[in-house]
């Protein structure tokens, strides 16, 4: 905060309000501590900053938070939105609400229910951990649902599942915040590509550079098929069913979710449709 002004500051604090209520009406009553979130400013080499910079290598497709959340940092390592080298500024609150995007987003992570276990039954593995949101892992390290196909548009897996409910909270708060402040999408370039993103309306668009080619691969594995997962599985109520798995996600308690497929498809949903068969085994 104490590094941005004018449009930035005011869109990133009155996102900041609003992340408040959300998390307070999910049950949370702490944000991300903003000590913990470490931001690159600046870079002699160059490079194009934001949500989508891609500071370390890209890893498996079902683990999407680098940079992003650390959990075994407990912070957020980010980078500011634009040009690292300072010559070209950002178009007037882009740097405020692409940040109020990331930090919303790891304030998800950071809240994202969790549970470790030690004992002499687990193979020798030692510390391990077994809940994580609405996904379980064994401690040989199965976990409790496996990749989609190559190439899905929907997705199965619970790791996408809760990435792409955490945007669906950041995207909106950065929406209300954008639009309380008044501040308007840029006309062009990459700017008006990252407006869209961090308001949740962005599609995937030609690749013109190295960001939005990283937006792109955001969009097409999370974003795009966790939409398609809330429409196949929720219908008319795919909002409420995003309620549910946010909710079940920061607070680890999946009876409610459960309870809500098992109303609308049977007994035992939650495992028909997540359950792999090697965790299965």
């Amino acid at each position: 905060m104490a590094d941005l002004s004018g449009p930035d500051t005011e869109v990133f604090a009155a996102g900041l309000e609003l992340a408040r209520d959300r998390f307070a009406a999910l049950g949370q009553s702490e944000l991300l501590p903003q000590e913990r979130v470490f931001m690159a400013v600046a870079s002699t080499a160059g490079g194009f900053g934001g949500f989508h910079d891609r500071l370390l290598p890209r890893r498996t497709p079902d683990d999407t938070q680098a940079p992003g959340y650390r959990y075994v940092q407990a912070a957020a390592v980010i980078s500011r939105y634009g040009d690292r080298t300072g010559i070209t500024p950002a178009a007037p609150g882009m740097v405020g609400a692409d940040l109020l995007h990331a930090y919303v987003h790891d304030c998800c992570h950071f809240l994202t229910f969790r549970s470790y276990r030690l004992g002499a039954d687990d193979g020798g593995y030692g510390i391990h951990r077994s809940q994580h949101g609405i996904n379980f892992r064994r401690a040989s390290g199965s976990t409790y649902s496996s990749r989609d196909p190559q190439g899905s548009t929907t997705t199965r897996n619970l790791g996408v599942i809760m990435e792409g409910a955490f945007d669906v909270d950041a995207t909106t708060v950065t929406r209300e915040a954008v639009t309380k402040t008044g501040l308007s999408c840029p006309p062009g370039g990459i700017d008006h590509h990252a407006f869209l993103d961090a308001v949740g309306e962005v599609q995937a668009v030609p690749a013109t550079a190295p960001w939005l080619e990283s937006m792109n691969g955001y969009v097409q594995g999370i974003n795009a098929p966790y939409d398609v997962f809330l429409s196949e599985v929720g219908g008319p109520d795919s909002q409420e069913l995003h309620e549910v798995i946010i909710t079940a996600t920061l607070g680890g308690n999946l009876v409610t979710l459960q309870s809500w497929l098992d109303e609308r498809y049977g007994p035992g949903e939650f495992t028909a449709l997540f359950r792999s068969e090697t965790y299965a085994a």
